[in-house]
């Protein structure tokens, strides 16, 4: 019944593939879940997990490949941000996970050099590191992510004396609930982190050793999590007040569009849409991108700002060595696509520098820490006794956005976040316009003065 019910359901996608709309795209594979499952009221139901899991096994066995069961995936998430308006159930692991399997169904096939694909690999390396940065870049995983995976799988190896892949025969899941209960206990790290150590050893032992990782059932960091850190409006004028140059453009574009810091310095001159008063924003955290709106009071020094950057690159072009680092499917795509102006970043360093992964010479982005040493010093000069990183002008934005009356969930498509529960964060932060709270020793103060 329930293969009948669905194979026309499929048919019925495949004729109106080009009309719906995201919205109506959820609430289609909510519908189909709901048949799935034989569910008489739909419209009460409460989905979890493992109703999902069961849907997508069975497109599976149908031959469904991974990036139409990803958009069976991303329709649910949808579905339960806009509709129910719910954090529950959580979708975004599964999410990633299909992820993984279409980037490795999509090169499956590839008939391209292992180097080609995944650049150098220090062949000094333990094997285990070895096959782990392999397995990342054929997932096309960010550099970032590598390092921090790389440096817990190696951290894990130190404390268990692993020097080699066949040391891992041995090991069992006490061995990494141990682990990961000391982060918590002795380390005392935040639940953040403790996360990142899991999925580290999960991508280890699933993808790269091909074991069964098993139910781990480590204590859980229980370190607070730290309300966001947010300047006032006077702040943040006071902080500008105290930066020029291309130090105050970035500071802008941080706290005007709500970009991490990582995203500003991986802006690409293509991303800046004067025409449209708009940003892209490209290979965010997660592989995603989005679009925000460009400031008015930015376009003007932005534009000064490309043309400046478009004379170093014709510089770059008489020298002969025009180059901007690509990723790799791109690179091969357009071959000549390093040497266009587009696709240079926007705000360039004035060195070249050298890719780890390939070796070659590129003119690469400002170096993330050229901005936090400048803001250090504002923040000082302007005399504010909040901490301020660049990660402060994000939090400042989405909060000051909430203040203005500004839907959560709007705020959420502008910040890039998966899951409502991150950006309801910054309600902690509000003080709401419509309350006026009055502190008892006020009352009381007032009352005696009566």
């Amino acid at each position: 019944m329930r293969g009948s019910a669905m194979s026309a359901t499929t048919a019925s996608v495949s004729q109106d593939n080009q009309v719906r709309t995201p919205d109506e795209w959820a609430a289609f594979w909510f519908t189909a879940l709901a048949q799935f499952h034989q569910v008489g009221k739909a419209a009460d139901w409460q989905f979890d997990e493992r109703h999902v899991i069961a849907f997508l096994r069975s497109k599976l066995k149908a031959n469904m490949p991974a990036w139409k069961r990803l958009k069976i995936v991303e329709g649910l998430i949808r579905y339960r941000n806009r509709v129910r308006r719910s954090m529950e159930p959580r979708l975004e692991p599964i999410r990633a996970k299909l992820q993984e399997l279409m980037i490795a169904e999509k090169h499956s096939g590839d008939t391209e050099s292992m180097e080609d694909v995944v650049g150098k690999i220090n062949p000094r390396e333990p094997d285990v590191i070895q096959q782990l940065r392999r397995m990342l870049r054929l997932r096309r995983k960010a550099y970032n992510t590598e390092k921090a995976y790389v440096k817990w799988v190696r951290r894990f190896m130190q404390d268990r004396c692993l020097r080699v892949a066949s040391d891992f025969e041995g090991i069992d899941t006490t061995d990494i609930e141990a682990f990961l209960t000391d982060l918590a206990v002795d380390g005392d790290v935040a639940k953040s982190t403790q996360d990142q150590a899991f999925y580290s050893l999960l991508f280890l032992f699933e993808t790269v050793l091909k074991r069964e990782f098993g139910m781990i059932q480590a204590l859980r960091s229980s370190k607070p999590k730290r309300i966001p850190s947010v300047m006032s409006q006077a702040e943040v004028a006071a902080v500008f007040a105290e930066l020029d140059g291309v130090h105050l453009v970035i500071a802008k574009l941080l706290y005007g569009c709500g970009l991490r810091i990582s995203e500003c310095m991986r802006l690409r001159v293509k991303d800046i849409r004067f025409d449209a008063l708009m940003i892209e924003v490209h290979d965010s955290k997660g592989g995603k991108s989005r679009v925000v709106p460009l400031p008015l009071q930015l376009v003007e020094p932005l534009q000064r700002w490309m043309s400046s950057r478009r004379v170093l690159h014709e510089h770059d072009l008489a020298e002969g060595k025009a180059s901007v680092w690509l990723p790799h499917a791109l690179a091969k795509k357009y071959p000549t696509a390093h040497r266009e102006f587009e696709w240079q970043f926007f705000f360039a360093s004035a060195h070249w520098s050298r890719d780890p992964k390939t070796g070659q010479f590129h003119r690469h982005h400002l170096h993330l820490s050229t901005f936090p040493e400048q803001l250090k010093h504002a923040v000082r000069a302007a005399g504010l006794l909040t901490h301020v990183t660049s990660h402060t002008f994000r939090h400042s934005f989405a909060t000051h956005l909430l203040l203005d009356g500004t839907d959560i969930r709007t705020i959420q498509e502008l910040l890039g976040h998966s899951d409502i529960a991150t950006t309801m964060i910054y309600t902690l932060v509000l003080n709401r316009r419509d309350i006026r709270v009055v502190s008892p020793l006020d009352r009381l103060i007032g009352a005696a003065g009566a």
